[in-house]
C-alpha cells in the first residue's frame, strides 16, 4: 500500500439495522472510489449483510474484512474482526449465543462466551460506548486497566488494539490523546477508525432518521440521541492521515491489522449431514435401489426412454456426489407419507425424472418432455433447490421433524429480510420528521407495497401535501433513500438448511418470533450464493382443500381418489376451466384469470401449464399475454425472432413464457454458454434481480445482434427475458401447479359438497371472500347448512349431501373455545342450551353469538329467546337452575324477520345460509332499472346500464389516475 494507505475497520452497513445509512455495496463502491485496498464490516451483533459485502468487494478487487460490532453484558461495546476460519466460526457461534440467549434486538455476550470463542480474532476497544473509553471518559483508570488486561488475556496482546476515533470533536480530541498513554502505558497498540455509519457526508440526514426511528422520536425531540456531525462517512487515507497526524501508528496498524484478516468466504464449509443408509449400502447404491423401486410403481414396465434417462439423472447425481441429498429429500416425502401428510414438491424438481419415482414430485417429466438440465447439470457444480409444497395445516409438523432428525445445532430456516416499501417507509419516515399521524396515514393509504417511487410526489400531491415545502421535499427525498433498506428480520415461507457441522459456525442463528423456530441471519439468495444447500417446505392451502377432500370423498361415498392416477383428461373438468366457473380453483379463480380462460380453451394438460404461467407479471410487462393468445386462437401469425429460436419457443406459439426457455434464448440466440445461461437463471430468480438483470443485458443483447438478430428485435427479446426477473414461471414449477388445477377442478366438477365443504375448512385462502363461496355452492345446488348446536362440529362437515357450517364459522370463537367445544362433544352431542352451556364452559359473549346467529334454534329456540336463555343460564350453576319452574325468567320476544336475521348472521359469522342480500332488494331495484348480473348476457353491446351489487373485492392499489376496480356480486353471481 502506498505512502497514503488507510483502512477502515470499523463499518455499518444498513444491516445495523435502523443504525447504518448506507448498503454494502455503497460502501464498497465508495472504497474503491477513494482508492482502499481492503475494507471491514461490523454490523451491530451480526453478519447480515457479510455476503453481499462479500461479492461487491470483490468485484472491486478490495480484500472483504468481516466482522461485528458485539454488546457484552454490561452493555458494553466491542469490534471483532477475523483473523481466520477458527475466528469466523468462533464469532458466528458467539453471536449466535447471544442472540438465542437474550430477547429479539437485545443479544449480550457474556464474559464466558467471548472466553471460549477468542480464538482467531482481533478485538478492537470499541466506540465511545465501548468499556475502556467509557471508563476512562469518568476518570476510573485503574478499572479501565483492569478491563484492558482482561481483554489481553482473552484474545492474547498481540490482538487486542486500543481503539481511537476523532470526529472533530474537542472533546474527542483529549479522548484520542488520554487513550493513545493508555495504550503507552500499558504497551498495548492504537489503532484508528471512523465508526462509519454511511459512505458518504450526505447520507448524515437519512442516519439521523433512523436513529428517530429506533428510539421512537422525531427529529424535534431526539436531542442528544442523534450524532452532533456528519463526519462518520467513509473518508479517504489523506483525511484519516492528518486527522490522526499525532498518532501515525494508528493509521499504520490499520493496514497491519488488515494484513492478518486473511479470511475468505469463499472458504467457507457448508457440506450436507451424511444420510445414514442400511449395513452393506452407500448412498449411491441407496438411492439407486430407492428409484428403481419407485420407477417400478411409477411406470410398471420400464421402457428404454425411462430406463435411458434415468440412469442419466443418477450419473449426474453420483458425478456431483449428491445421492445424500435426494435421500434427505426423500426421506422428508417418506415421513410425509407416513404421516399423511399431503405434500408435492415442485419448482424446477419436477425436471426430475429421479424425483419423480422418489415421490417427491407428481409430474411425470417425460411425458411433459421437460429438460432436466434446468433442475441439474454437470457445468453447476452445486446442489439445486427441491421445493415441497405442503398442507398448510400440517406443515408445522413436517418442520419439527427436520429439527428433531437433524437437532437445532445444524438445521435451522432462512431468514427474510424485511425491507422498507412505498407506505412503510412513508410511515417511519414521515413520523421522524414530524408530520402528523393523519398526513402521514393519508399518504401512506395512497400507496401500496410496490408503488413505484417516482409516483410518490403525484401521491402526495393527492394527499394535500405542499410540495414545495422544504419538509415535503426532505420527505420525498428520504423516502426514496429509504427504499429497500433492511428494517428487521422475518422468517422465510419455509426454507430450511442442514448442514453437516454445527450451522452457528457457518452462519449466526437466532430466535424467529414464532415459537419453536430459529433462523439463520442470512436470506434465501445470501444463502445460495454460500453455497448452504436449502429446502423448502411450503405451506400450500390448496393441498390442505384436497388433503380434506380426499378424505371425505372416502369417508362420505367409499370412493378413494389418488391424483397421481387420474388421466388428466377429463372433458367435464375442461368445459368447467373453459366457462371459467372457477371460484376455489387453484391458480385460476382471479378476475384475470377468468376473463382469459375462455379466450385460451384450454383442452389438454399442457393448456393449463400455460394458462398457469400466462397471467404473472413477467409476461404481462413483456407483452406475451395477447400475443399469445391471439396466436393461439388463429387471429395472429405465430413468428420466430430468429429461425434458431423455433424449436425452443415452437410448444409456447413463438412467445416466451417459462424461465427454461430465456436460458435456451441466451444459449442459442446470444451464444451464452451453459454457464452464462445459468447466471441469467440466477438473476432472474434473484431477490435483487432488476439490478443483476440489468447487469448482463449489454452482452445479451450484443450476443444477439452479432448472431443475425436486428437490434430492435433483440432488444425486444431482453425486455421479455427481464420481465421474468418480476416474476416467470419455471416450466416445471407450472406444470407441477397445473396439476393442482386439473386436481381442484375435478373435485369441484364431481363432488361439490366435499369440494365446498373442504373450502371452507382451508380458509383463509384465495381471492373470495367465505360468503361469495357460500352463495356461489348454493347457485350450484349444493345446500348449506346453519350452525346448529345439536350437529355442528368445530369444523364444517357433509350431512345427507349437504355442507353444515362447522363452530369454527362463529366469531368470538378462538383456539380456547374449539378446544372446550371439542372435548365435550366426546361426551355425546348436546341436548339442549343449558346442556351446551355447561358442558362448554364458554363465556358469555361467545354464547351470546351463538345465540344471535341460530345455532341453538335445533332446540326450538328462537334467537332472541336463546339469547335470553344464555344470559339467564351463564354464571349458574345446574342445581340452582333445577329449583326453578320451567316458566321463571321466560320472555315473550318478537322473532327476527328475515332482513334481520341475514343481519345477524353476517355480524355473527360475516356470511349468511339465507337469501342473499341483494334479493330481498331485487324488486326495489328493479322498479329504478337497475339490472340484474344474470340480465347483462343479453343486454346489447354498448348500451349504458346500471346494476348494483354487495363490493366483494377492491383492487389495491387504485391506478395511476385514481380508478378503484370493484367486484360487484348479487343473488345471481
Amino acid at each position: 500500500m502506498g505512502p497514503e494507505a488507510y483502512v477502515e475497520l470499523h463499518c455499518h452497513s444498513n444491516f445495523s439495522f435502523l443504525d447504518g445509512a448506507s448498503d454494502p455495496d455503497q460502501l464498497v463502491e465508495q472504497a474503491w472510489y477513494l482508492g482502499y485496498q481492503a475494507l471491514a464490516l461490523t454490523d451491530h451483533s451480526g453478519l447480515y449483510g457479510t455476503v453481499q459485502f462479500h461479492q461487491a468487494a470483490r468485484e472491486r478487487n478490495i480484500i472483504p474484512i468481516v466482522g461485528a460490532e458485539i454488546t457484552t453484558e454490561n452493555g458494553h461495546h466491542l469490534t471483532l474482526l477475523v483473523r481466520d476460519a477458527t475466528g469466523y466460526g468462533n464469532l458466528s457461534e458467539m453471536i449466535s449465543l447471544a442472540q438465542l440467549a437474550g430477547k429479539k434486538g437485545e443479544a449480550r455476550v457474556t464474559l464466558d462466551n467471548l472466553a471460549a470463542h477468542a480464538a482467531g480474532l482481533i478485538a478492537l476497544s470499541g466506540c465511545d460506548r465501548g468499556e475502556i473509553p467509557s471508563l476512562l471518559l469518568t476518570g476510573d483508570h485503574r478499572q479501565a486497566e483492569t478491563a484492558a488486561g482482561q481483554f489481553c488475556d482473552l484474545f492474547g496482546r498481540e490482538n487486542f488494539y486500543i481503539e481511537l476515533q476523532h470526529h472533530n470533536l474537542p472533546m474527542q480530541e483529549r479522548m484520542c490523546g488520554e487513550m493513545d498513554q493508555f495504550g503507552r502505558k500499558l504497551g498495548l497498540p492504537v489503532v484508528a477508525t471512523n465508526n462509519v455509519h454511511y459512505a458518504n457526508p450526505d447520507g448524515r440526514r437519512l442516519a439521523d432518521v433512523l436513529t428517530c426511528i429506533r428510539h421512537h422520536t422525531s427529529l424535534d425531540s431526539a436531542g442528544a440521541l442523534l450524532y452532533p456531525n456528519a463526519e462518520r462517512y467513509l473518508k479517504s487515507a489523506e483525511q484519516m492521515t492528518y486527522r490522526f497526524r499525532h498518532y501515525r501508528d494508528a493509521i499504520e496498524n490499520t493496514l497491519a491489522i488488515a494484513d492478518r484478516c486473511r479470511f475468505s468466504m469463499e472458504n467457507l464449509q457448508t457440506s450436507l449431514p451424511d444420510f445414514e443408509v442400511p449395513d452393506g449400502e452407500h448412498p449411491n447404491s441407496y438411492l439407486r435401489k430407492l428409484v428403481n423401486q419407485g420407477a417400478r410403481r411409477r411406470y410398471g414396465e420400464l421402457s428404454e426412454p425411462v430406463v435411458n434417462q434415468l440412469e442419466h439423472e443418477l450419473r449426474i447425481i453420483e458425478k456431483l456426489d449428491l445421492a445424500g441429498y435426494f435421500l434427505i429429500v426423500w426421506d422428508i416425502a417418506r415421513f410425509c407419507v407416513e404421516q399423511q401428510i399431503l405434500c408435492q414438491g415442485r419448482g424446477s424438481a419436477a425436471n426430475s425424472t429421479v424425483c419423480y419415482c422418489l415421490g417427491i414430485t407428481a409430474v411425470d417429466p417425460i411425458k411433459l418432455k421437460l429438460l432436466f438440465e434446468r433442475f441439474l447439470s454437470e457445468n453447476r457444480k452445486e446442489a439445486p433447490d427441491i421445493d415441497i409444497d405442503i398442507a398448510n395445516n400440517r406443515r408445522e409438523e413436517v418442520i419439527q421433524y427436520v429439527y428433531t432428525k437433524y437437532d437445532r445445532r445444524h438445521a435451522a430456516m432462512v431468514c427474510e429480510v424485511i425491507t422498507y416499501r412505498g407506505r412503510s417507509a412513508v410511515r417511519d419516515v414521515g413520523k421522524a420528521l414530524g408530520f402528523s399521524l393523519e398526513e402521514v396515514d393519508k399518504l401512506a393509504k395512497l400507496l401500496d407495497h410496490y408503488t413505484d417511487q417516482s409516483e410518490l410526489e403525484e401521491r402526495a400531491a393527492e394527499a394535500h401535501l405542499n410540495l414545495q415545502n422544504k419538509r415535503v421535499q426532505l420527505l420525498m427525498d428520504l423516502t426514496r433513500k429509504i427504499k429497500r433498506f433492511p428494517r428487521h428480520l422475518g422468517i422465510h415461507v419455509g426454507g430450511m438448511v442442514i448442514t453437516q457441522k454445527p450451522i452457528s459456525q457457518i452462519v449466526p442463528v437466532e430466535n424467529a418470533t414464532m415459537p419453536n423456530r430459529s433462523v439463520i441471519q442470512w436470506d434465501k439468495d445470501d444463502a445460495a450464493d454460500m453455497r448452504l444447500i436449502k429446502i423448502d417446505l411450503l405451506g400450500l392451502g390448496m393441498l390442505t382443500l384436497i388433503d380434506i377432500a380426499l378424505k371425505l370423498v372416502k369417508q362420505h361415498r367409499g370412493i378413494t381418489l389418488d391424483p397421481a392416477r387420474m388421466t388428466y383428461d377429463d372433458p367435464r373438468v375442461f368445459r368447467l376451466l373453459c366457462s371459467a366457473d372457477t371460484v376455489g380453483v387453484f391458480q385460476v379463480e382471479s378476475r384475470a384469470q377468468m376473463n382469459t380462460l375462455p379466450r385460451h380453451k384450454p383442452t389438454r394438460f399442457y393448456d393449463l401449464v400455460v394458462e398457469v404461467a400466462l397471467i404473472r407479471p413477467g409476461p404481462i410487462q413483456g407483452d406475451m399475454v395477447h400475443p399469445y393468445l391471439r396466436r393461439r386462437n388463429g387471429e395472429e401469425a405465430v413468428t420466430y425472432p430468429h429461425p434458431s429460436l423455433k424449436p425452443i419457443l415452437e410448444r409456447t406459439l413463438g412467445v416466451p413464457l417459462f424461465q427454461e426457455q430465456g436460458m435456451q434464448v441466451a444459449v442459442a440466440a446470444a451464444g451464452f454458454t451453459p454457464s452464462e445461461a445459468d447466471e441469467l437463471r440466477r438473476a432472474m430468480g434473484h431477490k435483487r434481480s432488476h439490478e443483476k438483470m440489468q447487469a448482463i443485458s449489454e452482452r445479451l443483447i450484443q450476443g444477439m445482434v452479432r448472431n443475425g438478430i436486428d437490434k430492435d428485435a433483440a432488444a425486444r427479446i431482453y425486455q421479455q427475458l427481464a420481465a421474468f426477473a418480476d416474476f416467470g414461471f419455471a416450466e416445471s414449477h407450472a406444470a407441477s401447479f397445473a396439476l393442482l388445477v386439473y386436481v381442484s377442478a375435478y373435485l369441484k366438477v364431481y363432488f361439490p359438497p366435499e369440494f365446498y365443504c373442504s373450502l371452507f375448512n382451508a380458509q383463509p385462502m384465495g381471492f373470495y371472500s367465505t360468503s361469495t363461496i357460500l352463495y356461489e355452492a348454493k347457485r350450484r345446488g349444493v345446500n348449506i347448512l346453519p350452525i346448529d348446536a345439536s350437529q355442528s362440529l368445530w369444523d364444517c362437515t357433509i350431512e345427507d349431501g349437504a355442507v353444515r357450517l362447522g363452530f369454527r364459522y362463529a366469531k368470538k370463537l378462538g383456539p380456547a373455545a374449539q378446544e372446550k367445544i371439542e372435548k365435550a362433544l366426546e361426551r355425546g352431542r348436546f341436548r339442549s342450551i343449558r346442556d351446551f352451556v355447561f358442558r362448554t364452559e364458554l363465556p358469555q359473549d361467545a354464547l351470546e353469538q351463538l345465540a344471535m346467529v341460530g345455532a341453538f334454534a335445533c332446540f326450538g329456540v328462537a334467537r332472541r329467546e336463546a339469547l335470553w336463555e344464555t344470559l339467564s343460564t351463564a354464571d349458574r350453576s345446574p342445581e340452582e337452575l333445577q329449583i326453578e319452574t320451567s316458566n321463571t325468567g321466560s320472555a315473550m320476544l318478537p322473532a327476527m324477520d328475515e332482513l334481520e336475521t341475514i343481519a345477524a348472521d353476517f355480524r355473527g359469522m360475516d356470511l349468511s345460509t339465507g337469501r342473499h342480500p341483494m334479493a330481498l332488494v331485487r324488486a326495489q331495484l328493479s322498479e329504478k332499472g337497475v339490472i340484474a348480473s344474470r340480465d347483462l348476457f343479453s343486454t346489447p353491446n354498448g348500451k349504458l346500464v346500471t346494476i348494483a351489487g354487495v363490493v366483494v373485492i377492491r383492487q389495491r392499489p387504485g391506478t395511476a389516475k385514481g380508478f378503484t376496480f370493484l367486484t360487484l356480486e348479487d343473488e345471481f353471481g
